[in-house]
């Protein structure tokens, strides 16, 4: 047997192999996405405070951030941060409303960004 007919053989395998693949992952996650079990309108207290952190940050975001996609993507990393990491970054956001135009809340608003960008 040629070795180049071999080596062919072999990337073409596993070029079939890559596409079957990626199509039981594209099916598998279109019936895990829709059949979430959360109901949107479930009334959870601790939701609830998430979400009125989260308007609080993006409340902040948009006075300070002229750029668009930064803001997008700023919204974006906000949505895949957990409870406690929403829950720091809302209380910088609080200092920033609070002080106003000052060091202190320039300070504030960096602590926020860096850990938007790290977290």
């Amino acid at each position: 047997m040629n070795p180049k007919r071999g080596q062919k053989r072999f990337i073409q395998l596993i070029a079939i192999w890559v596409v079957i693949f990626q199509i039981a992952i594209f099916f598998l996650g279109i019936t895990v996405a829709t059949s979430g079990t959360t109901d949107p309108n479930f009334d959870d207290p601790s939701l609830s405070y998430l979400r009125s952190d989260v308007l609080k940050i993006l409340s902040v975001l948009e006075n300070r951030i002229e750029d668009q996609q930064l803001l997008e993507k700023a919204k974006h990393k906000l949505s895949v941060l957990d409870e406690r990491q929403t829950r720091l970054i809302a209380s910088l956001s609080d200092r920033v409303t609070q002080e106003g135009n000052t060091t202190g809340s320039d300070i504030a608003f960096l602590l926020m960004m860096a850990l938007i960008t790290l977290l």
